[in-house]
């Protein structure tokens, strides 16, 4: 295995560089014209040097409290069963630039979220192959990435852990295909787990072990980051992420487009990982009055379980002068969006209603 020395998309005009070593770039929202993102125009998150495996020397060894352990290669994965779905994917931190107040972490602005077809096998089937014994509370994922973390001290591999009733649901992945293609290097190949409707740090990318452990896992990217931490406000326990929060963007037109008088059609995208959403509404105010007036969108794009929805609203522009678009979106639950981003140190789940600013002119 080696680091890449140049990544994909580096210098991609749809794509906007947020860290160059280790690379993170965001999709830039205009781009966002399909339901499905493409490859190269996907997100990139990484914290480390990006590695680069070669097929045949890849294993995937499944550990610990286990009846049967089993190292398997990419063939014998591929071999088992195997589902296609169309999943979202957003980073914890996407928004974290918009929040009232500095937070810890790379400054993403809306970027960090994109929708993928992913192939692989349900990792029931795989767990199921090696007998997951009794006493089993967790599964513990290992990826090949790994480097020095100063929060830390020490040198670290990406390492998480899912419940095990979450790593037994069906719709949780070993994904070894992304929108038909064999997954690139920057998106986790040879395989990666995908985890539908949770934020894209439980996606762990580059898998090389899944251990049955007995006891929660309490590591650096499980215990120390992804959770909701509120020092400020005297908290010494904290939350650990999972589900997205409900969230909708505006995609056109752009922050500071300058748009002649006349009809526009507003698009945008919305999602949740907790249920389909189901509505999505807009609100246009000229500056006197911020708050404007709610209106319904129209889905252009149909339900999808675990993915993004489509929508425009027609916005006849006729008075010239500064403009705010606002949206928010409406889960089948009835979760939807808050005013205010719920501040945090470490900047996650940023789901505050988007303030997009243009002027017709």
């Amino acid at each position: 295995m080696a680091a890449s020395d140049a990544a994909e998309g580096v210098g991609d005009a749809r794509l906007l560089t947020i860290s160059a070593e280790p690379y993170n770039a965001e999709t830039l929202l205009v781009n966002h014209r399909d339901v499905v993102t493409p490859r190269a125009s996907f997100y990139k998150r990484n914290h480390f040097a990006i590695p680069h495996i070669a097929a045949d020397d890849w294993r995937l060894q499944i550990t610990g409290n286990v009846a049967r352990p089993a190292e398997l290669t990419l063939d014998a994965v591929r071999a088992l069963p195997s589902r296609t779905l169309l999943v979202t994917l957003e980073c914890a931190g996407n928004g974290r630039a918009y929040m009232e107040r500095e937070a810890e972490g790379e400054p993403w602005q809306y970027g960090a979220v994109s929708t993928a077809e992913w192939t692989g096998t349900p990792l029931h089937e795989a767990l199921a192959a090696v007998g997951v014994g009794d006493g089993t509370r967790e599964m513990l994922f290992t990826g090949a990435d790994a480097g020095h973390v100063a929060a830390a001290g020490t040198s670290l591999s990406f390492v998480r852990s899912l419940p095990l009733e979450q790593a037994l649901h069906p719709d949780t992945l070993l994904a070894y295909a992304m929108n038909g293609e064999a997954l690139s290097a920057e998106h986790g190949f040879p395989l990666r787990l995908i985890v539908p409707g949770w934020y894209g740090m439980a996606a762990v990318k580059w898998l090389t072990r899944i251990e049955s452990i007995t006891e929660p896992f309490r590591g650096f990217y499980q215990a120390d980051r992804y959770i909701m931490a509120h020092p400020e406000r005297g908290e010494t326990t904290t939350t650990p992420l999972t589900t997205m929060l409900a969230r909708s963007l505006v995609t056109y037109p752009a922050e500071d487009a300058r748009l002649p008088a006349g009809e526009h059609i507003v698009r945008g995208l919305a999602w949740s990982g907790a249920a389909t959403v189901s509505r999505v509404e807009i609100a246009i105010g000229d500056g006197t009055d911020e708050e404007g007036a709610w209106q319904p969108a129209e889905f252009t794009s149909g339900a999808e379980h675990y993915a993004w929805r489509q929508w425009e609203y027609r916005w006849q522009a006729q008075a010239r002068g500064p403009f705010t678009l606002r949206c928010r979106a409406f889960d089948a639950l009835g979760n939807t969006q808050p005013v205010t981003a719920d501040w945090n140190r470490l900047g996650y789940a940023n789901n505050a209603i988007q303030h997009v600013r243009v002027e017709v002119v």
